[in-house]
């Protein structure tokens, strides 16, 4: 714990320097600092968060204690951060549209975790900026968005304005902006939060907060100090001066989370109201990064004329979808692009993962732009800070049909007695209904993961199309849950001592529409007895099993050779018939589940 002064304030709490990492001039040089420590830059969408800073110009107790503002901080109860002090938000939900309006989410979360209600307008107007963080144990902690918001409130015993039934009034000031008057008695937390007020922002408890705050949180306190340490002050020129300050910050966190707390890189701009990129206040439309990975790749692609921007998006999301449903990156050191064309799936592979170090696309045509695909993307995965020596990374091409190609390959991959196949990972994108079946199908008997997006989806022999019918759904939508119901079968991969976890994804539906379902299987080893479900499952179908034939073999005793042989058939297609109804039961509570999902 250390000093830290800034533009007058003097933070007594503030982590030492050697906790806040290095400081960026520049985003570029950030984003390269990154790739440099980890190999990579964070590749998952970021989840969306609000936070809300509270102040008050007039502090409830002790207004002359040395400081013109006070805050209002949160301390944790339990869960993530429990014990840490913070503002108040949290995530964004998606089922009330607050991913389009973070200000709803905003005005929710304060109402939640304060009992304070603050029109949207008001929170709108506080719109202070956007922090973004990642992590550099990111297969933990996903990368987060968060839409930051400052709001001044005015506390008062008095009650002036419109009531709104929570101690908050509101009342319009002779300038026309609206002034939130808060009782601070009327002031509760909840059983995740704990609100507490700080009269001197200086006294802040940084040193049991989040690393960050030492940075953004001390600038921001800092500014409103100098706005507010003159009681003459209108409310028109906080406002004023409030637009002018946005931040736009970025912070690269140490592996460990609260257990370290330490920031490796941080870069933070401080938007002015001339050159302000993220003023929009419903909601901001702020890219992630100028320079993000992503586009970093396109741009190359684009360079060389090699394919369409849809084409490397639903590239792009097919492979985030799979890293991020298989996670364990010794679960992706082979890659296998099932008719892959220029190789830009099998390629991403490389880039992404830190351990993928062998991509082979199959297919039987011959695309000129595969050169391209080396020329423009190796010096990505050839970087020798990505934790493996570059010159194992190699991207690898057989011109073969899907039924020769992929079995051959797989065979070459095998003759290392050394490979475990569920370092293994078998992907196609567009997969007509054919190549799906047969690249699973593959793929499971010799036991390595797959993932298929369908498309052009049939059913060939018309079983499924009048149920597909009778249920409302697409027969598109039925042939993928059947093809996923296939991997969950009981065979399926016990040639090769596994069994299958199945997920199925969807991808953004404004990349590819209709045909954006991922199905993800996942290789696990099927003599493993860890799986509790399964075992108290087979107790009980055992348990019930023994009931239902007990009072039967009481009443019939056996007569001879020919009634033993009739009762050993009796139960042979007893259990047939069970198992037959258990797997019809799978593929239909597939369709269930995905049409509730859907409505």
């Amino acid at each position: 714990m250390s000093a830290l002064k800034d533009q007058g304030l003097l933070f007594t709490n503030a982590l030492p320097k050697s906790r806040l990492g290095t400081s960026h001039a520049s985003l570029e040089s950030y984003t390269e600092a990154i790739i440099e420590q980890s190999g990579n830059t964070d590749h998952d969408i970021p989840k969306e968060f609000s936070l809300i800073v509270l102040l008050t110009p007039r502090p409830p107790t002790n207004p002359h204690d040395g400081s013109s503002i006070g805050i209002l901080l949160g301390k944790k109860k339990r869960g993530f951060g429990a014990g840490f002090y913070n503002s108040f938000g949290g995530k964004l939900e998606r089922s009330l549209d607050e991913d389009k309006y973070p200000a709803r989410g905003a005005v929710r979360e304060v109402q939640e975790e304060t009992g304070i209600d603050i029109p949207l307008g008001v929170m709108e107007d506080g719109y202070v900026g956007a922090l973004n963080f990642t992590f550099e144990d990111w297969e933990v902690n996903r990368a987060m968005k968060v839409y930051l918001y400052c709001v001044v409130l005015t506390l008062s015993t008095e009650q002036r304005g419109t009531e709104d039934g929570s101690g908050s009034a509101l009342t319009l000031n002779p300038d026309g902006s609206t002034q939130v008057i808060i009782d601070p008695g009327t002031i509760r937390g909840c059983d995740e939060i704990e609100p507490i007020w700080y009269n001197n922002v200086s006294d802040i408890p940084l040193h049991q907060m989040f690393a960050d705050d030492t940075l953004w949180l001390t600038m921001l306190l800092s500014y409103y100090e100098q706005i507010f340490q003159s009681h003459t002050t209108t409310m028109k020129q906080s406002q004023e001066y409030r637009r002018k300050l946005m931040f736009d910050g970025w912070f690269h966190f140490h592996p460990g989370g609260t257990d370290t707390n330490q920031i490796l890189h941080h870069y933070i701009r401080i938007n002015k109201q001339d050159d302000a990129i993220i003023c929009s206040s419903s909601p901001p439309n702020v890219k992630l990064m100028s320079n993000t990975l992503e586009k970093q790749l396109f741009h190359a692609l684009h360079k060389n004329r090699i394919t369409s921007i849809k084409e490397f998006k639903e590239a792009w999301a097919m492979a985030n979808a799979v890293r991020k449903f298989l996670r364990d990156e010794e679960r992706m050191e082979y890659v296998i692009d099932v008719a892959g064309g220029h190789g830009v799936l099998a390629a991403l592979f490389l880039v992404l993962g830190r351990k993928c170090h062998t991509a082979t696309v199959i297919d039987p045509a011959v695309v000129k732009s595969k050169e391209g695909i080396q020329r423009a993307w190796s010096p990505f995965w050839n970087n020798p800070n990505n934790g493996r020596d570059s010159e194992q990374k190699q991207l690898k091409y057989r011109h073969e049909c899907l039924r020769t190609g992929l079995c051959a390959e797989l065979e070459v991959i095998f003759k290392n007695k050394h490979t475990n196949p569920t370092s293994v990972l078998v992907v196609a994108c567009h997969a007509c209904q054919h190549l799906t079946d047969e690249t699973m199908q593959i793929a499971s008997e010799f036991g390595v993961n797959v993932a298929c997006m369908p498309c052009c989806q049939k059913d060939h022999d018309g079983s499924w199309k009048s149920l597909a019918k009778n249920m409302k759904q697409p027969v598109a939508v039925t042939m993928d849950l059947l093809s996923a119901g296939k991997m969950l079968a009981w065979e399926t991969g016990s040639r090769a001592s596994v069994k299958y976890q199945v997920k199925m994804k969807l991808i953004d539906e404004k990349i590819t529409p209709l045909h954006n379902r991922v199905i993800l299987c996942k290789a696990l080893d099927r003599n493993d007895d860890d799986d509790d479900k399964t075992k108290r499952a087979h107790a009980k179908l055992t348990k019930a099993y023994s009931r239902a034939h007990k009072q039967q073999g009481k009443e019939r005793e056996p007569q001879g050779r020919h009634n033993a042989r009739a009762h050993s058939h009796s139960m042979y297609d007893h259990t047939v018939s069970l198992l037959t109804g258990f797997c019809i039961g799978i593929a239909v509570s597939f369709i269930i589940t995905f049409k509730s999902r859907k409505s």
